[in-house]
């Protein structure tokens, strides 16, 4: 695990269970986690299950001659400056200081009896890993306004004011753009952790997302002219390899790497152009591959699109816009494991919030696919930069012995 600053509670809790368990894998006979490409996840309308897109996409190849290749080196939250107005109420507090839990007592506990004995003595039940379990504590979100880099992704300058289903305000952007929506900043915008320089930055900005785990690619197919073409396609997918990095702890350049082994990790190629040498494609669904200290599991993301510019010296940099789904977001953050415990609780404390509250607060803040039959929104709009060094995407390797059917049957 990265060396982050914890508070009391997250780094008693991080001690205690890397002590109880080997991280690398769960015992035998433990509970099986709610993972990517685990056979015991959740049902779909269990709290925090995560929705998987219809179906795997189409991998048969394609027809280009000239394509270029990025992997993702960089990958953050575009995080602004929070005026203290704008959060009136200040920050959210996370559970050792909600409950106002003697920190002191309860390390000389969880050395008597044990982690989770001390847990159950000083603690409420767990709300990271059943959402249920406490009451709405109430959660602070952001309502204010501020300037945001980000994407137009309904076409619409929304207004909260306008009354209509899942209505939001949404941001300027840095050079005056209107409509930037991302209620995953307003969700998130009075927490600790995501502010400049909190948690979440740090974590970003020091590369763990994209040394740790899967990498993303980037494909431009079809490229007739790098500066100017009106008929690209874009592809986005997780790789099955690792980056390698240099001395500087840049990612290096021109390294090959292959598509993701499982389909389901490898996107579908969306239409896109380039004009002046910006990239943007159209809307498609991703569903990519997640592994980031404890978290192992898949993001789900809906109608992404991105809007990158091609650098001089080959890279790319720009935005990813996608309405997060929302039972997906919830997992993949507070839904998580070390060995055979449950370690939601402890990213939850980490990032100064409640899991009850944020669980309670999401369906407030969405505002994407609205249920054919409620009307609810079901997704959360959202912005992460990156950048991409150029890289040599190979196709993924498939077992010639099975069928479609089989191949889709082992990505679900």
């Amino acid at each position: 695990m990265d060396i982050v600053k914890l508070t009391p509670l997250a780094a008693a809790i991080t001690v205690a269970l890397l002590a109880a368990c080997d991280s690398s894998a769960p015992p035998a006979n433990a509970p099986e986690s709610p993972r990517a490409g685990n056979a015991a996840a959740p049902a779909a309308d269990a709290p925090g299950a995560a929705m998987e897109p219809a179906a795997a996409p189409d991998l048969a190849p394609m027809a280009d001659t000239t394509s270029r290749g990025f992997v993702v080196s960089k990958w953050y939250d575009n995080l602004p400056e929070v005026d203290p107005a704008d959060c009136p109420e200040g920050f959210n507090l996370p559970e050792s200081e909600h409950f106002e839990v003697d920190m002191a007592a309860f390390n000389e506990a969880r050395k008597d009896i044990g982690y989770r004995e001390a847990q159950k003595k000083f603690f409420p039940p767990d709300a990271c890993s059943n959402p249920t379990a406490q009451e709405d504590p109430g959660f602070k979100t952001f309502d204010g306004s501020v300037t945001l880099a980000g994407l137009d992704l309904d076409g619409e300058d929304s207004k909260k004011s306008d009354g209509s289903a899942c209505a939001h305000d949404d941001f300027t952007g840095p050079n005056g753009e209107t409509g930037i929506d991302s209620q995953h900043w307003r969700l998130l915008g009075c927490t600790k952790a995501y502010q400049p320089g909190g948690q979440i930055d740090r974590l970003y900005r020091g590369g763990n997302f994209v040394k740790e785990g899967y990498p993303i690619l980037i494909e431009l197919l079809d490229v007739d002219d790098p500066r100017n073409d009106d008929s690209i396609q874009v592809r986005i997918s997780s790789s099955q390899d690792s980056v390698e990095v240099g001395a500087s702890g840049e990612v290096l350049r021109d390294l090959s790497l292959r598509h993701h082994k499982e389909a389901a990790y490898v996107g579908a190629a969306a239409p896109g152009k380039i004009v002046d040498g910006v990239v943007t494609s159209e809307p498609v669904d991703l569903k990519l591959r997640l592994k980031q200290q404890v978290i192992d599991a898949a993001f789900f993301f809906r109608d992404a699109r991105i809007r990158a510019e091609m650098q001089p010296d080959g890279s790319i940099q720009g935005v990813l816009g996608f309405y997060w789904d929302a039972d997906n977001f919830y997992t993949v953050n507070n839904d998580h494991y070390i060995g055979e415990y449950h370690s939601g609780r402890i990213a939850a404390e980490t990032r100064g919030y409640m899991c009850a509250g944020i669980y309670h607060a999401i369906p407030r803040m969405t505002d994407g696919h609205p249920d054919p039959e409620t009307g609810e929104c079901t997704s959360l709009s959202a912005q992460m930069h990156f950048e991409g060094t150029p890289a040599f995407v190979l196709p993924r390797e498939t077992d010639s012995a099975k069928n479609p059917a089989d191949l889709s049957a082992d990505a679900a």
